[in-house]
């Protein structure tokens, strides 16, 4: 358990010597050795402790709220890819209705070219005809015929 607490002051104080380093501005890097033409940098923050720890809080506040967005986003995002195969199959359902019907009338079509239609006889209701019953072929069917007045 001492060893704890011996290893958190030294690496409390390995952060305060960090803090306190000077930066050096060489051209477009920044860097912590001294290099030629270059431009020391005071990186210490010039905030104070309660200012600190209220930015911390704050960072931690949103850090929440960002979290809580994107749980939010990822459940919006799933119930709207859910709907989107729902739409699709329903979408693909109905295409596929439709060509079943396509193809059942094209059949129906087909079936109604080929069926060939006699032409009717033209009947003249002017004319009136009058027939006589044909005569029996044989004998036997001439007697059981009735005779004509």
């Amino acid at each position: 358990m001492p060893y704890f607490s011996i290893f958190g002051l030294a690496l409390a104080m390995a952060c305060a010597q960090l803090a306190a380093q000077t930066l050096y501005r060489c051209g477009n890097e920044y860097r912590d050795t001294p290099c030629p033409n270059g431009i020391a940098l005071d990186a210490r923050d010039p905030r104070t402790p309660a200012q600190s720890a209220q930015a911390d809080k704050q960072t931690a506040k949103d850090s929440a709220l960002a979290q809580q967005l994107e749980k939010s986003r990822l459940q919006s995002e799933a119930i709207a890819a859910k709907r989107m195969q729902a739409q699709s199959r329903w979408e693909a359902a109905q295409q596929q209705k439709r060509a079943a019907d396509a193809k059942a009338a094209e059949r129906a079509q087909q079936a109604q070219d080929a069926v060939v239609l006699k032409p009717q006889k033209k009947q003249r209701e002017d004319i009136f005809t009058v027939r006589n019953p044909k005569p029996p072929k044989n004998a036997a069917s001439a007697a059981a015929a009735p005779k004509s007045p």
